[in-house]
């Protein structure tokens, strides 16, 4: 009968599961590589020098110190868990290590390795961030190259802006007492074009008040008699005039010598003016119908005799010799004989012939 010991059986136990345990949890024993630096603008690949390239060599240099020192700190983690690791009861896996809480004192996890893998992963999220951040300064440095003479440009119509804010008040404050003159000038044009038609309307005004108090006050002073005796001098004042001109026309008209001399017009016995068909000439009575003829008889007052057994060129050559003699012409209009057919006949084509 073969007797075991069980605490002996325990421990090579315990040894083959820390060996098992060791086998499935590779650490990795060699410095994970640097973090990639964030490539160069172009800007500075082709000047040489930027404004940011100094913030760019503390960057490189504080990564690099950074990375040193975390290879220190990770391999310190390591050896830690090495040790921690030999510790570890049968049935415990290595994972569990930073994900189920300790269950008896042999399984409990030391506070310093808890604190290293708490700042395995604060430093993680920090190399994180700082790649974000390198990202963003360089997307903010592209931009600003990229905005350069865009600004310059701004700039430009800054300056150009201001100019003309100057140069607008400079011409405003020389328009200004101009227009002050301007204004003044204007003001006392109109008020002098306004003075002028006031008087003038004033004037007039009173002149038709006077006028008409003038008459009202004579219409009560003079009599009735009066009046009628004053309108029948006016008519004869201008049967007067009328007549008077009319003298001097039919004296200048008896030198009349052709037919295209010009007639001087005598006035009719109402008004001041002559008949609208009232002849330049004798040659224009003659070729007058016998309607505009009759027209002029009548509007001088002319009368004469008719004739029933005259034929109507001769009465119309009547009439015209008539009016003739009227305005003092001495000229006389006569009918011109024709041949046809039928032996000879009177036209109707007149001709002038003198009156000796």
């Amino acid at each position: 009968m073969k007797i075991i010991n069980p605490t002996k059986n325990q421990s090579k136990m315990t040894e083959q599961d820390h060996s098992r345990a060791l086998t499935r949890l590779r650490i990795p024993l060699d410095p994970p590589p640097p973090w990639p630096r964030p490539p160069a603008s172009k800007s500075s690949l082709a000047t040489g020098t930027t404004p940011r390239s100094s913030e760019a060599a503390s960057s490189a240099s504080s990564a690099a110190l950074f990375t040193t020192s975390s290879l220190d700190t990770t391999s310190t983690n390591l050896t830690s868990i090495m040790s921690c690791a030999t510790q570890l009861s049968p049935g415990t896996k290595p994972e569990d290590i930073f994900t189920k809480p300790a269950q008896s004192k042999t399984d409990m996890v030391s506070p310093e390795l808890q604190a290293h893998a708490q700042l395995l992963r604060q430093t993680r999220q920090m190399v994180e961030a700082i790649r974000r951040t390198c990202d963003i300064l360089e997307k903010s440095t592209n931009f600003a190259a990229a905005a350069g003479p865009a600004i310059k440009v701004n700039e430009e119509l800054r300056k150009l802006q201001r100019s003309l804010q100057e140069q607008k008040e400079v011409y405003e404050a020389q328009l200004q007492p101009l227009e002050e003159k301007l204004s003044l000038q204007l003001q006392e044009a109109i008020r002098g074009d306004f003075r002028d038609r006031a008087l003038s309307l004033v004037k007039k005004r009173v002149r038709e008040e006077i006028v008409d108090s003038i008459n009202k006050e004579l219409h009560l002073q003079i009599p009735l008699e009066l009046h009628d005796q004053t309108a029948k001098h006016q008519s004869q004042m201008l049967e007067v005039s009328n007549s008077i001109h009319n003298s001097e026309a039919r004296a200048r008209n008896t030198t009349v010598r052709t037919a295209n001399e010009h007639i001087h017009q005598l006035w009719l016995p109402s008004v001041k003016k002559a008949h609208s068909k009232f002849p330049p000439t004798v040659r224009a009575l003659a070729e007058k119908s016998a309607e505009d003829v009759d027209l002029l008889l009548g509007a001088y007052n002319i009368t004469m005799h008719h004739h029933s057994d005259k034929e109507p060129s001769a009465e119309l050559t009547e009439k015209m010799n008539h009016f003739l003699n009227f305005i003092g012409v001495r000229l006389r209009v006569v009918p011109t004989p024709s041949t046809g057919k039928e032996g000879k006949k009177s036209s109707s084509t007149l001709v002038i012939s003198a009156c000796q």
